[in-house]
């Protein structure tokens, strides 16, 4: 079935970048526009009097989604902040190190290059070899980095470069094993992944909602374990100080709560599609594309075909070396040239694409990149 329809993206264009941004539909548009145009008729209304029922409600929509106690969820715009408001929470003294994959987001890198800066907390990489084998190179790549003065395993559940998803019940088994508590950056996984965050047992683990579970841009969430929700606190301290976890995090200052408020409606229209047909049709049609692509740049598969290893992304080879803002420039080439919209990244100073798929996505559009591919582009 073909479902282009429902999220109303531009025709012209063949959208195969699912996984920077996300994609709301527009039924879940039209919800946000309803809270919006409510919100501005009477503001002091609908912040002040209706919000604080309204997110308890999210919240507890929300816990029973992700499989967590919903007391620990704190609702936050992007994975990047909960990150950032659980490193500004614990306490660091000079030498300590973080233990992360040479795989991690850049922007987190650069989070724990400014913890550096700040407090002489150095960063200690789990070197996880791409191409790769099989997951078990993974955690035995954790197991090797962690140290004497290791303080926090910070670990990304599905990695944004390389597309590869981490065994993180593994590596959070290693973390409460040696007394070090994990953080896990799963930007990528809600909606992509089923998950249980009371059973998988992370210290922290923070996800976006505007990706695979498509709510409007700004939607995130950090769940906190209850051992430590006494010691976490928002990155903005304003009038809930002092009150609990979850009256910190509802009120930060004057901000618009729209995309927070339209998780449940993201939630419906994702339940009425189906979880598991969503996930099945967005990884098969990933598995297509990247055999596709690889046989028109006449490369190797980076990592075998493990349903445990990938899920709606992956990256392959392209020729070239990763210099300074060459992967925004096929990007832009590729858009410009022939509307197709699909990220370049950089790993181990080489060159991938990483392509996604969603239910709007179908077959032909990752033949039409191959056959573009297969040309020799860029000339």
């Amino acid at each position: 079935m073909d479902l282009r329809h429902l999220w109303g993206l531009d025709p012209t264009v063949d959208f195969l970048n699912h996984g920077s941004f996300g994609a709301a539909p527009l039924k879940v548009r039209q919800v946000q526009a309803s809270f919006l145009r409510e919100l501005e008729a009477e503001p002091v209304e609908f912040l002040a009097r209706r919000l604080p029922e309204r997110l308890l409600q999210v919240r507890r929509r929300l816990g029973l989604f992700l499989g967590a106690d919903p007391a620990g969820l704190a609702l936050i715009p992007n994975a990047s902040t909960g990150v950032a408001t659980v490193l500004s929470s614990l306490d660091w003294r000079e030498g300590d190190e973080v233990v992360l994959a040479d795989h991690a987001y850049n922007a987190v890198r650069r989070s724990i290059a400014y913890l550096g800066h700040r407090y002489g907390v150095r960063e200690a990489l789990a070197t996880v070899p791409f191409p790769l084998g099989e997951a078990g190179q993974i955690v035995e790549a954790f197991e090797r980095a962690i140290g004497p003065r290791t303080r926090l395993i910070l670990v990304d559940h599905i990695t944004s470069a390389t597309a590869l998803v981490f065994p993180v019940a593994e590596i959070i088994a290693l973390g409460r094993q040696r007394g070090i508590p994990v953080l896990v950056d799963g930007a990528h996984a809600p909606g992509s992944l089923e998950l249980n965050l009371d059973r998988l047992g992370a210290d922290f683990y923070t996800g976006n909602l505007h990706k695979w579970v498509c709510t409007p841009k700004g939607a995130a969430f950090l769940y906190v374990a209850a051992a430590w929700r006494e010691r976490v606190h928002p990155l903005v301290i304003s009038h809930g100080y002092g009150q609990g976890f979850e009256a910190e995090f509802d009120w930060i200052g004057t901000q618009d709560p729209s995309p927070w408020l339209c998780i449940p409606a993201a939630l419906e229209f994702q339940e009425g599609l189906g979880w598991e047909q969503t996930r099945a049709y967005n990884h098969g049609l990933v598995v297509e594309g990247r055999q596709l692509l690889a046989k028109a740049l006449g490369v190797d598969l980076p990592h075998p075909d493990d349903r445990s290893l990938y899920a709606g992304m992956a990256a392959v080879p392209f020729p070239g070396r990763a210099l300074p803002g060459v992967q925004q420039e096929l990007n832009a080439r590729l858009f410009k040239e022939h509307r197709i919209d699909v990220p370049f990244t950089a790993y181990d100073d080489r060159l991938w694409i990483r392509i996604s798929a969603q239910r709007y996505n179908h077959l032909d559009q990752y033949r039409r990149l191959a056959k573009v591919l297969a040309g020799g582009w860029p000339r």
